[in-house]
């Protein structure tokens, strides 16, 4: 819903105002237009209803993608040109992080590789990479990424692969579309045996009896297995 704030006289919208566009942790926004060209933190946190302003963080995504913080006292020119884009989050201490480069900060440990990547402009055909030690630690973009460890994180933008190498029976492996499959495509892929069950292994080693009926997005890595009914020797 769209919110019309004029800092001086009420709620009204006018053709001097500024848009501008205010998110939530779960980057949910909703669009105010404020009359003043330049705004304070606290300003921005009023106008998204966050009160008191001194438990929010406000912060300022910039056209270049970093992320930074605002003060309550501090101000920030709007642009009737470029989006105008706040994020204004419950918390105290920001934790920062790079990606390629950019300069990111936010005041809580985790954020979903997709939000990561919306902040630095990045489209569906790229992945979030942490490179660290020398391995590389891929995302997709439902995973949750911890930026709350002692270090700063520095993150990548990668080509997105098409495909995916996934394992089946212990050694032998698949490489499939990067998609979603149901269970009983991926018996037909891996030849499972008829009237088997399909298997997926966690990274705890624990198996997990796929259902007739789900879907399963499959990443790099995945392991499954397969069992004869219950009552049948193998």
């Amino acid at each position: 819903m769209e919110t019309l704030v004029d800092n001086d006289s009420g709620c009204h919208s006018g053709p001097t105002a500024f848009e501008v566009e205010i998110g939530d942790r779960n980057f949910e926004f909703e669009r105010v237009e404020v009359d003043d060209a330049v705004v304070t933190g606290a300003q921005v946190a009023m106008a998204a209803g966050k009160l008191p302003v001194e438990d929010f963080v406000v912060l300022k995504h910039l056209k270049s993608g970093e992320l930074e913080s605002l003060r309550p006292t501090e101000s920030a020119e709007l642009s009737r040109k470029d989006t105008n884009r706040f994020f204004v989050i419950k918390g105290g201490d920001v934790n920062r992080f790079f990606v390629e480069g950019l300069s990111m900060e936010w005041p809580r440990a985790k954020l979903l590789a997709w939000q990561i990547k919306f902040l630095a402009g990045a489209g569906e055909d790229k992945s979030l990479v942490l490179e660290r030690d020398g391995v590389d630690q891929v995302f997709d973009d439902a995973d949750e990424v911890d930026l709350g460890g002692n270090g700063t994180e520095r993150f990548k933008l990668r080509k997105r692969r098409k495909t995916v190498t996934v394992i089946y029976g212990g050694d032998i492996e698949f490489e499939l579309e990067r998609r979603a499959y149901t269970t009983a495509e991926l018996i037909a892929v891996f030849g499972v045996p008829e009237g088997y069950r399909l298997d997926l292994i966690g990274a705890d080693g624990v198996f997990r009896e796929m259902a007739p009926d789900e879907s399963l997005k499959i990443r790099d890595g995945m392991e499954f297995g397969s069992h004869p009914p219950i009552g049948q020797s193998s």
